[in-house]
This record gives C-alpha cells, sequence and structure tokens, in this order.
C-alpha cells in the first residue's frame, strides 16, 4: 500500500511538472491604446498569449471606452487575426483585432485598430440597440461585412441589451466576441448571411437583362 501511495505522488508530481512546462508566460496590461506598465502571467497549460486591440463610435452608453487594448492568457482563437467589425446604426459601430502567439512572453507588440473607411457593399439588415424590443430599421453594410448578427447581453446597470446589424464573419464567433467586448456578459451571438437589398437585386436584374439583350440580338 506504501508503494502504491508513492508511486502515485511521483505521478502527481510528473503531471504536476510537465503542467507547468506547457505553460506559457505572457504579458498582461489593460489600457486605451497602448499600456504603461505590463505584468507577467503564468498561464493555465491551454491558454495563449493575446493581444486586443478595439476602437468603437457610440458605445459609451454600454461602458465600452472609445479604445481598448488588452494583453491577457486566453484560449487560441479561430479568428485570430481577422477583423471582427460590426456597424449597428449610422453612428453606432465597433471594430476589433485579436492576436494570439504561443511563446513565452510573445506578446510584446502593439496592435492598434482604427475604424475602416469603406462603402456600402449593396446589403443591409436589421439595425438595433435596445434594452427592450427592436423595430423595424435597417442599416447598410459595409466594406466585408456580410453576415447579419444579433448580439444578446448584460451591460454594467444594463440587464438586457439586444444589438441588430452588420458584422464580418469573424465577429460571429462568440468566443472572439467574449474576448474583444468583455464589457457584455451572458453573452449569446447568431449571424446569417446579409441579403442584397431590392436596390442592388433590381440593379443586378437591369444589368443581366442587357447582357442577354446584347446576347441575342
Amino acid at each position: 500500500m506504501l508503494k502504491m501511495r508513492q508511486v502515485l505522488l511521483a505521478l502527481c508530481t510528473v503531471c504536476a511538472l510537465l503542467s507547468a512546462v506547457n505553460s506559457l508566460d505572457c504579458l498582461t496590461c489593460n489600457g486605451g491604446t497602448s499600456c504603461s506598465t505590463e505584468n507577467l502571467q503564468t498561464c493555465s497549460s491551454s491558454d495563449t498569449c493575446l493581444t486586443f486591440s478595439s476602437t468603437s463610435v457610440g458605445f459609451q452608453q454600454l461602458g465600452f471606452a472609445q479604445n481598448g487594448f488588452v494583453k491577457k492568457c486566453g484560449p487560441k482563437l479561430q479568428t485570430c487575426g481577422q477583423l471582427l467589425s460590426a456597424k449597428f446604426t449610422n453612428q453606432i459601430r465597433v471594430e476589433s483585432r485579436v492576436e494570439c502567439c504561443d511563446t513565452n512572453q510573445c506578446n510584446t507588440g502593439v496592435y492598434n485598430v482604427a475604424l475602416t473607411v469603406d462603402s456600402w457593399n449593396g446589403k443591409q439588415c436589421p439595425s438595433c440597440v435596445s434594452t427592450g424590443s427592436c423595430g423595424t430599421d435597417l442599416v447598410n453594410c459595409l466594406g466585408t461585412q456580410d453576415q447579419c448578427i444579433t448580439v444578446t447581453g448584460a451591460a454594467p446597470g444594463i440587464p438586457t441589451a439586444t444589438l441588430k446589424g452588420c458584422a464580418t464573419k469573424a465577429a460571429c464567433d462568440k468566443d472572439s466576441l467574449m474576448t474583444a467586448w468583455p464589457f457584455l456578459s451572458n453573452l449569446q451571438v447568431a449571424c446569417n448571411a446579409a441579403s442584397a437589398t431590392g436596390l442592388n437585386m433590381f440593379m443586378i436584374a437591369g444589368a443581366a437583362s442587357l447582357v442577354l439583350g446584347f446576347v441575342f440580338n
């Protein structure tokens, strides 16, 4: 019995040592567009080093600063290096990016995100920023925003908030949003492909008619 206990103790020690070897040391900080002071944190064995940067317009009402910059331990995300972009109304937009790396103290850089100046891509989505019910407003999608997104969650002092608008596909990943938008808790995300507007479809149909007319005449 004593020998068995010694074997189990030895195995536990080896497992603990292996876990420590596989864990990363990452820089941590919290600021606006950069950090003046950085600390070092040992992550869990499944985590990686993250650097998160965001910028927004109109989100202050939900407790979200205009600019956010964070370094931390966190899960390896499917959307590392991709742009998380969403437009909920003509006055409320947010863009975020999360960079991931997996060596000790690798998250040394600064990745500041600026709101892109993109044109309307011909698609629209339902538009809503509400603590109650939503109306029937629509918002024009920009650039690579090809998804209609619905986000629900709680913000400081707001038990329930609903946001609907246009988004990039990366913004539809719940794990990424939970990292990029920490101001929302109990986060739920749903997306579906945005559709071209009636005007845009009319223009496509008109162009097709011209082409067919040219071919058969």
